[in-house]
């Protein structure tokens, strides 16, 4: 576990005046996310099967081509292209540089888009452990604490955990998290199904205290961001997704995107109380231009 001065001098370099400013607007303004890195990345000709992680430093033109591609269309918070960027998932993948050098390039790419704001994404890390005392556990909680200290020390303005499925499974995540956090702001968002329910323990978003939901449909974060609204104590996030892909004729994915009904579901949710909208995976700037056009 890294001593507590090494996280000190780590914590040194974080960037507590954009953390402020972002906590200060979430608690009065709606901001737009931009949308997905990884289906976007997916989506490019002959890279389905590229581990959106790879992009950072080895296309990092084509990395922060997205991200301004989003900042254009108008979104106000940048989303690094971290969500499986960790030291597990990167061997996973069979990417060779360090979870470190990784995130850093990721938050590089995100600020040179010029964006109002870059949130650190990171995902689950694919560890199963059975008890908190366990070395699985230990392993799962120090890979978080890596990745967000990653993050948090190449400059972002906060980190998400997000498309976690069960409160089992944040637990490492959320502990890791603030084991580097040293009182920057933690975002959480989880996956629901169309009940409202967490996908991997069935709990409600009440039970589970969640400040946010993605990776969802648009009828279920409907249903969702009052429910959030009324249990959470903190901002409320909300972000779907444009459904399950198809296979175009030349063998690539492609989504297909509602641009209408994210762009009315917004302004709903912005009027029930969210004050962090977006688009998750399948969506594009065109999803976030919509979004923006409706929240002027």
């Amino acid at each position: 576990m890294q001593s507590r001065d090494a996280a000190n001098d780590s914590a040194e370099y974080y960037n507590r005046a954009g953390a402020a400013e972002l906590m200060r607007r979430l608690s009065d303004e709606t901001l737009l996310m931009q949308g997905p890195m990884g289906s976007m990345l997916m989506s490019e000709p002959g890279a389905e099967d590229i581990p959106p992680a790879f992009w950072n430093l080895a296309e990092p033109q084509t990395v922060r081509r997205i991200h301004q591609l989003y900042e254009a269309a108008g979104a106000q918070v940048l989303l690094t292209n971290t969500f499986q960027a960790s030291a597990p998932a990167l061997e996973r993948d069979g990417i060779a540089p360090s979870a470190a050098e990784v995130n850093r390039a990721a938050v590089d790419n995100a600020r040179a888009a010029h964006g109002e704001v870059v949130v650190g994404s990171i995902g689950p890390c694919g560890i199963e452990w059975m008890r908190e005392d366990s070395p699985e556990f230990r392993a799962a909680r120090a890979a978080y604490r890596e990745q967000a200290t990653a993050l948090l020390t190449a400059g972002v303005d906060a980190v998400m955990l997000e498309t976690f499925c069960s409160i089992r499974d944040l637990q490492p995540a959320l502990a890791g998290a603030m084991d580097a956090a040293w009182g920057m702001p933690i975002m959480v968002s989880f996956a629901i199904n169309e009940d409202g329910e967490l996908l991997g323990d069935g709990l409600t978003i009440e039970g589970a205290h969640a400040v946010g939901v993605n990776c969802c449909s648009i009828a279920a974060a409907d249903a969702a961001v009052p429910r959030l609204v009324r249990a959470a104590r903190t901002p409320v996030m909300v972000r779907p997704n444009a459904g399950l892909p198809l296979r175009a004729e030349d063998g690539s994915l492609a989504w297909h995107e509602e641009l209408l009904s994210f762009a009315n579901a917004c302004i709903r949710w912005r009027e029930e109380g969210a004050h962090l909208v977006g688009a998750c995976c399948g969506a594009t700037p065109r999803t976030t231009a919509a979004m923006s056009d409706a929240l002027l």
